[in-house]
């Protein structure tokens, strides 16, 4: 990601980088679905707790990430994020970087972890404490590439599409301050979505909704 001048380009290899991270995160989230049933393992309803467990298994752990050929890109959880007068703004679940990247310390990727459950309190929470954080003239997190990622850690079954459609819903009746370009539409990866904030092209920011069903591995 070190550098072309054609900026066209340049996001649509952003664009190819981000959903090759999406998709080793669901092979991440698969694993630990597998390892939590056949140990008999359960994560509290909690999404610090299964967002821990997922880092401190997965993706922080070598043997795993050389294992699924991810290991040249590196996470960090719970890293402090846009600092204003050397105070942080917010607190980023994931920050990702590249390897051949990682000399920069603000090209990286961001992944904001929301349970959801088909109910309005989650669906509210997933806008106001999710997708709000990347957008607006004063956004709580960066956004270096333009692109990040939410994770949605599906905590009762549902049906994701009906879900997705009540985001958009909220975000249409309820949230007209968060400017939406493109509301929630299937991805190209399987289990996303993705949409579009901001007017202006330069400065949209588009996000990947990557959506997770945790059912079998919470107590």
């Amino acid at each position: 990601m070190s550098g072309f001048h054609n900026a066209s380009f340049n996001r649509q290899m952003t664009w190819g980088i981000l959903n090759h991270i999406v998709q080793k995160i669901l092979v991440c989230m698969d694993l630990m679905q597998q390892d939590c049933e056949s140990n008999f393992h359960k994560i509290a309803n909690n999404e610090i707790k299964i967002r821990d467990y997922l880092y401190a298994n997965y993706l922080n752990n070598d043997a795993v990430m050389r294992k699924i050929g991810f290991d040249n890109f590196r996470f960090f959880s719970e890293a402090p994020e846009n600092y204003l007068d050397s105070t942080p703004q917010g607190r980023a679940d994931l920050q990702v970087f590249s390897i051949d990247d990682f000399s920069n310390r603000q090209r990286y990727f961001i992944i904001e972890c929301k349970r959801l459950d088909g109910n309005l309190t989650l669906n509210r929470e997933y806008i106001d404490a999710g997708i709000r954080r990347f957008i607006g003239e004063k956004p709580k997190y960066t956004s270096y590439h333009k692109m990040n990622c939410m994770l949605g850690f599906i905590v009762k079954n549902i049906d994701i599409d009906t879900n997705i459609a009540r985001i958009n819903q909220l975000l249409h009746t309820d949230y007209s301050d968060i400017s939406v370009k493109n509301y929630l539409q299937a991805g190209f990866v399987p289990l996303t979505y993705v949409s579009v904030h901001g007017e202006n092209e330069e400065e949209q920011i588009v996000l990947i909704h990557v959506m997770s069903n945790c059912t079998s591995l919470i107590s």
